[in-house]
This record gives structure tokens, sequence and C-alpha cells, in this order.
């Protein structure tokens, strides 16, 4: 008898998910619904050795199936999208349907490395939504502003009056959310004592803890050099021959950069460990963003050893 792992990419869209199978090259399609995620379970519990499945964010149309999957007990990992088109060129793979995504999601599984999703407790996925909602509402509050500036110069008295009606709304639930994220972190021990971990640095309040926990699970996981890649504050080298490049911050999840440098802002005031480094980078001449890209990737490391800490006392009191 030959035992071959098994290597499953999952295409998932609105309506439906298309999977293949490899080294088997079996392909399937599913609805994306109950019914459908039913049967895509019982089809993978008659195959042998199913080391991975793999699929890629598509705006929350997979959370159904990677909830199905982690119940199940099933390795599954999520890729960011831009990885796979970048691994699909290389193979030489230029075309595009969702059965070819699939299979380039289960080649990508076979060959690369990848980490196994855990499943997140009811508390940290409500965290996530609510996260995720007040990011919603702060660009509609910031699209709604730039509408009422515009309107100015044309002294539109009416269209203003609904754009301030909106505001007004649009505000109002934004704290009616940071409300509820509070509530969740109470209702929680685990969110509560990472929340007053990640506080115990100053610049850090209660929201961009909220947003860390959320979006960036890792952190207490990695070193300090995973994480600072991760975040996207890390400098990548850009050198070639003798030529030597401008060192620059790229990729990285940008709304844990975004929440990170609102909080680099006060941390620079009021904590001397991160003047000190601002000041330093500043003093040899580098731009402030620079220097204040220093202190976002100072915090984040710290923020990430205080996290390991405190995981390490959780398993081992």
């Amino acid at each position: 008898m030959t035992y071959t792992n098994r290597f499953i990419g999952i295409d998932i869209s609105k309506s439906s998910f298309d999977i293949c199978v490899l080294p088997d090259s079996s392909l399937a399609s599913f609805s994306n619904d109950a019914s459908g995620i039913a049967q895509f379970l019982a089809f993978v519990s008659r195959l042998d050795n199913v080391a991975r499945l793999v699929l890629e964010p598509t705006g929350g149309y997979e959370r159904s199936v990677v909830d199905a999957l982690l119940a199940a007990q099933l390795p599954v990992a999520r890729i960011n999208a831009k990885q796979i088109r970048q691994f699909a060129r290389a193979c030489g793979q230029l075309s595009k349907t969702d059965r070819i995504d699939a299979f380039v999601l289960a080649d990508y599984a076979r060959r690369m490395e990848t980490k196994v999703l855990t499943q997140a407790s009811a508390a940290q996925t409500t965290l996530v939504d609510l996260v995720s909602r007040y990011r919603q509402l702060s660009h509609m509050i910031v699209q709604e502003k730039n509408r009422r500036e515009k309107l100015r110069a044309r002294n539109e008295d009416r269209a203003k009056a609904w754009i301030e009606e909106t505001l007004d709304f649009l505000m109002r639930q934004r704290q009616s959310v940071v409300d509820a994220m509070e509530a969740c972190l109470r209702s929680d021990k685990d969110l509560a004592d990472k929340a007053q971990v990640l506080t115990s640095l100053k610049g850090i309040g209660l929201k961009t803890a909220c947003f860390l926990i959320a979006w960036l699970p890792e952190l207490g996981l990695l070193d300090k050099g995973q994480i600072a890649k991760l975040v996207g504050v890390a400098p990548v080298n850009r050198d070639s021959g003798l030529i030597r490049g401008k060192r620059m911050i790229a990729g990285g999840r940008k709304p844990v950069r975004d929440a990170l440098y609102v909080a680099a802002l006060p941390a620079i005031r009021f904590d001397p460990a991160m003047r000190a480094v601002f000041d330093r980078l500043k003093a040899k001449g580098k731009p402030g963003k620079v220097a204040l890209v220093a202190v976002m990737r100072r915090m984040i490391i710290i923020l990430n050893a205080r996290m390991r800490d405190y995981r390490a006392t959780v398993l081992d009191p």
C-alpha cells in the first residue's frame, strides 16, 4: 500500500468554491453554503493522508469554509493572494480561472511551507468583526468629511446638512463599536489579559490593543525579525553588485502598521526611550518618517517580547 500526502487547493467565490486535490489531480466544485460545505467535508473525509488544505482571503466569503474545516480539525492554511499570484507566475502559469486557481493553491501547498490556522475563540472572532467595522466606519467618516470640505466652496447648505446628519450617525455608531470592543474584552479573561499587557507600553491605548489582538494574533509567537517583517516595519535591502540601494519598508499588514503609526506619535512625546530613538536618528539626518518607522519597529519588538512572556506564564504558570 502506498501512502501519499494529499494537498487540497480551495478557490472560493461568493456562491461556490472549486477544489483541486494533488497529486490525484482530481477536481470538484461545491456551493458556498451549509449544504455545499457539508458535502465538501464528506468528500475530504474519504481521502487519506490530507496534509494541508490551502485557500486565500476573499473578503469574508471564505469564513464559513474555514470555520467548518477548523471545527473538523483539518490542517487548513490561509495564504496571501499576492503570494499565490506571484507563485503562479514563477511557475509559468499566466492563465487564471477558478479551477486553475485551485490547482495553483494545491501546488503551493505541496511545494511551500505553510502555517496551519488555529481555531479562534468566540470572543476573538467577535473582536475581529468589531475592529473591521470600526475601520470601515472610520473610512466612511473621512470620505464624508472630504465631501463636506468640497461643498464649503460652493455654499451648498442643504447638501452640507445631509452630510452633517450622516457624519453624526457614523460617529455615534463608531462610538458604539468602541463600547462593544471594550465589552468584548471584559467578557473574555484571555483577551483582557492580552490587552493589559499591550497597554503597559506608553502610546498603546485600548483601541490600538484591540487592533493588535485582532489583526496580529502571531504577536509573541515569532522572533523580533519575523514580527517586524510581518508588520512591514523592517527595512528591506535593495543591493545589486556594487550598488547599495536605499533601504525601504515593504509589504506587511497595513492595518497594523496604521495603528502603530498613530500609537508612535504619543509614544515619542511621553516615553523617554522612544523619544531617544527618534532624536538619535533625527540627529543623524534621517527624515522624520524614517525615525518614526524606527520607533514603530522598536514598539512592536517590545510588545512581541512582552506578549511572549505572557504566553509563557499562561502555558507554565
